[in-house]
This record gives structure tokens, C-alpha cells and sequence, in this order.
């Protein structure tokens, strides 16, 4: 059975494989550099069982203030190997970024994923996870860049799920039959 550990030091230079891969966002070393020691406890490392330990995933997470000090985490990077995607490494790795977020006391945990990312969309939502907007050109893909969900799960904290409420609504689109008088 997979299991996870706090990310090393010397597992940035040992999981090439993962970055590499091409459903990956690729990033700085820097960015895991600052993730891994600002928050150690939300940068972990799946391992397969054997010899060796091969790494076959990883999830880099932070923990942030945002308006009116509510607290909450954010998933910076998940990834799992192709040969280990859908046997719940992933979930695995979600699943200990809400409890150690949780346990910091948290509001919230958020993400953003590619709106062609199907499988993810599927994984997440079946975390808990609420679409809560579309953000548009969000990578900055060549010839045509891609939309992203932002998607958000709601932690023990807030009891009345007011992080997933709907902040704002669309307004319709008034037909020539309408009145005008709205």
C-alpha cells in the first residue's frame, strides 16, 4: 500500500519523473523550496511500497490569510505517476492535506485546476470540493490559453458552509418582451 511522508530535501531532487510529466504544471525549485519550509506539514510525498520507495506522487499545499482573517489552505501542486493515477494515491494525498489544514483551523482548503481536467474535476468533487468559479485564460498556454476551475471544500470550522456559498449571481439576459421596469 502507498503511503505518505513529510517531503525531504533531498525527495526535490529525487522526483524528476513526476515534474516531468506531462499532465504536470511545472515549477520552480524555488516554489518547492518555499513551499517545503514554510509548510512542511502540507508538502508530502507518496510513496510505493518496495525497495526503494519509489515517490509516485506528491501534494505541496499552503496555509494563508485572506479578507477578515478568515484562515484557509490552498493545494498548490498535486501529482501522481501515470502508473499509479486512479488507485487513490491522489485521495490519499487530498485527504491528509484537509486534515492537517483542519487541524491548523482552517475555513476552507481551495484549488485550481484545468477545465479540460475531467478525471481531476470527478476526484475533487467527490472530496467535497464546490465549483465555485471559472477563471478565465488562467494558463497561459500556447497557441490558446485555458480556463480554470476554482474549486473550494468547506473545513470543520465552517459549520454553515459559508466558503462555498455563492457570492455573487449572474444576472439573466432581458428579452425584447421584457418590460424594462427590473
Amino acid at each position: 500500500m502507498t503511503s505518505l511522508r513529510e517531503m525531504q530535501l533531498d525527495d526535490l531532487f529525487k522526483f524528476n519523473s513526476l515534474v516531468l510529466d506531462p499532465h504536470t504544471e511545472v515549477y520552480s525549485l524555488k516554489f518547492f523550496l518555499t513551499h517545503l519550509l514554510k509548510w512542511p506539514e502540507l508538502s508530502q510525498i507518496a510513496v510505493a511500497p518496495g525497495p526503494g520507495g519509489r515517490r509516485v506522487g506528491y501534494i505541496f499545499g499552503k496555509y494563508l490569510e485572506s479578507k477578515l482573517y478568515e484562515w484557509h489552505g490552498h493545494v498548490c501542486a498535486l501529482t501522481v505517476s501515470d502508473d499509479y493515477r486512479r488507485t487513490g494515491v491522489a485521495t490519499l494525498l487530498m485527504r491528509h492535506i484537509a486534515r492537517a489544514l483542519d487541524a491548523k483551523g482552517a475555513l476552507y482548503v481551495d484549488l485550481f485546476l484545468r477545465s479540460s481536467n475531467r478525471p481531476a474535476l470527478s476526484l475533487y468533487s467527490s472530496l467535497g470540493y464546490v465549483l465555485r468559479r471559472t477563471v478565465l485564460d488562467y494558463y497561459p498556454d500556447e497557441p490558446v490559453p485555458e480556463n480554470a476551475y476554482n474549486m473550494r471544500k468547506p473545513l470543520a470550522r465552517d459549520v454553515l458552509r459559508r466558503s462555498v456559498a455563492v457570492v455573487y449571481t449572474v444576472p439573466q439576459c432581458l428579452s425584447e418582451d421584457d418590460s424594462g421596469d427590473h
